[in-house]
């Protein structure tokens, strides 16, 4: 079973905040269409983390509820959406937001589902969602079949014990996740979505601020650095590298009879 948890994001959330990629145009757009069908519509952003998806969505929502449990996300979070009026930060986790029963329409959960405990996510998110209530599922996916991620993922099996293909590349499929959707969810794909060229300081930022990254604290991780400059060195071209990324979302139901 995975080591992994909301704390392994501890130290790393401006390093997350400056590098992560924010999300396409192709899933703003299926979120909006959602919405179409929501007037007045209450989002809950489930670990919201430092609010890369929180900010793009709030400008749609009547209110926005930015849930995440780790205090140095969440203060980044604040400090990314300052001045925005309709957001709300809730320092919780998904088993536990302290919403009030039934008051939310839609539930967006952004490049971390697979981290979470789905179980005890999913029966609190029946619980905070209204009758008709979908819950939305992004993730920007890396492709994972080229020399670039293989010669990447070398060295995170090498440095990063809690690095795990199961959990950090998934082989995303309409049927991922049975046990969470009460009946089978609308499933979406596109490939190399966006622009995906990374200077080097962009690709070993978005290593250093993974879950399973390590950190200045690790004995190994002047090695892992060298390790992770070596790689890009050998891939880039006029100094940048080519890192495509997919964007896959969900759009389901969990409450049972609806």
């Amino acid at each position: 079973m995975s080591k992994l948890s909301f704390e392994n994001f501890n130290d790393k959330a401006q390093i997350y905040a400056q590098t992560r990629a924010s999300y396409s145009n192709n899933y703003l757009n299926i979120f909006c269409e959602q919405l179409s069908t929501m007037p007045d519509s209450c989002v809950a952003d489930i670990a919201a983390g430092t609010g890369i998806n929180t900010i793009l969505i709030s400008k749609f929502c009547r209110k926005i509820y930015a849930i995440e449990p780790n205090k140095d996300m969440l203060s980044e979070c604040h400090r990314h959406c300052n001045g925005i009026k309709n957001i709300e930060f809730i320092e919780k986790t998904s088993e536990e937001t302290e919403l009030a029963d039934e008051c939310i329409d839609i539930i967006t959960i952004a490049q971390a589902f697979q981290l979470l405990n789905q179980e005890k996510t999913k029966k609190e998110c029946q619980r905070i969602l209204k009758k008709t209530g979908k819950v939305i599922l992004v993730w920007n996916s890396k492709e994972s079949k080229n020399d670039f991620f293989y010669e990447t993922e070398k060295v995170l099996l090498k440095f990063c014990p809690l690095y795990e293909r199961s959990i950090h590349v998934i082989d995303f499929t309409q049927n991922s996740f049975p046990q969470f959707f009460s009946k089978t969810p609308t499933f979406y794909k596109f490939i190399d979505d966006g622009v995906h060229f990374l200077t080097k300081t962009e690709f070993i930022g978005r290593a250093l601020c993974a879950s399973y990254s390590l950190t200045k604290n690790d004995k190994e991780y002047n090695s892992y650095i060298s390790a992770l400059n070596d790689v890009y060195d050998k891939f880039a071209i006029n100094n940048i590298v080519y890192a495509p990324l997919s964007t896959v979302v969900y759009v389901g139901e969990i409450k049972d009879g609806f």
